[in-house]
């Protein structure tokens, strides 16, 4: 099958971009794009992502606003349309790579519609692949880069339209590929991976921000990955390595949910910046389908037909408890969320796509964490 890329020299296999070089059903290839207003009026995390092995592309878009969570999740038969990156109403348009993107989410009947453009301020950083090995045996492997920047159109949701300004609000954009656990459909035959767990008790930080003059990221994991204490200040036609993370953060009753705090970053060339943390809301990616958050506890990347679109509204206005539309409420059984916060550094204001998860217990690669219902909402 020839897609209008393999008109282009860049092939690495022995085949059309229609195909990988492999066979296994976690591979998938896609980016991942949130974004925020300064006010804290709205901020939304979205994907959208193609699982060549599976013949799948899907996606959806996480819309937070006056304390709710507006959520749509899309699937559809990728191939032919292989080259097209929508699903439904939902779109990404490569406006310039490496440059700008545009997301679009035509009306639907779940309320949330949008059209932003993305462009970048700050030059994508290139992260070194991750491999991940248990006894031998391949767990995960992908490469990612990240790139922030200001971003303008609208977002509606809730019968409002809010107006995205670029000169104050921000994007925070990861486009990854390869092999990872958890996303293409649960293992139906194979052992169960055992030994060291993925995640083990602790505060486990991925942070991607956009301040007026800078950029950048920054990601602390209990786990002690190689990437742990590390991340890189993103200038407009450089990065520089960051060699240390120190932080004060403080939570929410009970512990699991970022309120404020300080993190100080020190990079290669010696520039100490400290940053001031304050809390905009936090968006539950469950809602996008992470961790069988689709309606079958399948997960992303899973063939549903040639097209297949659900959602959902959710009260988020408490740290951790989560009400539905028949006014059931229930907690998801891990504290992983998406927060959104506005910085403060040397007087000038910016944004940060802050994850930030209190673990609790170690998790397996495949643990997919359920939800435990707290009863009817008071």
């Amino acid at each position: 099958m020839l897609l209008g890329m393999d008109e282009y020299p860049y092939h690495q296999i022995a085949a059309t971009f229609a195909g990988v070089g492999g066979t296994d059903p976690a591979w998938n290839d896609g980016h991942y794009l949130c974004l925020s207003d300064l006010a804290g009026e709205v901020s939304l995390a979205s994907t959208l992502r193609l699982y060549q092995n599976n013949d799948v592309m899907d996606g959806f878009v996480c819309v937070r606003h006056a304390g709710r969570q507006h959520n749509i999740r899309v699937s559809r038969r990728l191939r032919p349309d292989i080259d097209t990156l929508k699903v439904g109403p939902l779109r990404l348009e490569i406006v310039e790579p490496l440059r700008a993107v545009r997301l679009v989410l035509e009306e639907n009947e779940f309320g949330i519609a949008l059209d932003v453009i993305c462009r970048s301020s700050v030059l994508p950083y290139e992260g070194p692949a991750e491999v991940t090995r248990i006894d031998g045996r391949l767990i995960s492997e992908r490469i990612t880069y990240e790139v922030t920047g200001k971003c303008e159109g609208w977002v509606q949701v809730d019968g409002s339209r809010i107006q995205l300004d670029c000169a104050t609000d921000s994007f925070f954009r990861n486009h990854s590929w390869g092999y990872q656990a958890g996303r293409g459909g649960p293992r139906l035959y194979g052992a169960p991976q055992v030994g060291a767990p993925r995640r083990v008790p602790g505060v486990r930080q991925w942070v991607l921000f956009d301040m007026p003059d800078h950029g950048g990221f920054w990601f602390v994991d209990p786990s002690g990955r190689r990437a742990s204490g590390k991340g890189a200040i993103l200038l407009p036609d450089r990065s520089v390595p960051v060699v240390d993370v120190e932080h004060d953060l403080d939570f929410y009753e009970g512990g699991r949910r970022l309120r404020a705090g300080t993190v100080r970053l020190t990079d290669a060339e010696g520039t100490v910046r400290e940053y001031t943390i304050e809390d905009l809301g936090w968006v539950y990616t469950q809602g996008g389908g992470y961790f069988g958050g689709f309606d079958d506890g399948l997960g992303q990347g899973v063939y549903r037909g040639d097209y297949h679109e659900e959602g959902e509204v959710w009260d988020v206005s408490h740290p951790t408890q989560i009400e539905d539309a028949d006014g059931q409420a229930f907690e998801f059984d891990h504290a992983w969320a998406e927060n959104f916060t506005r910085l403060t550094c040397n007087g000038k204001q910016g944004l940060a796509h802050f994850e930030c998860v209190v673990i609790q217990e170690a998790q397996g690669w495949t643990t997919h964490p359920g939800r435990t219902s707290t009863g009817s909402a008071q």
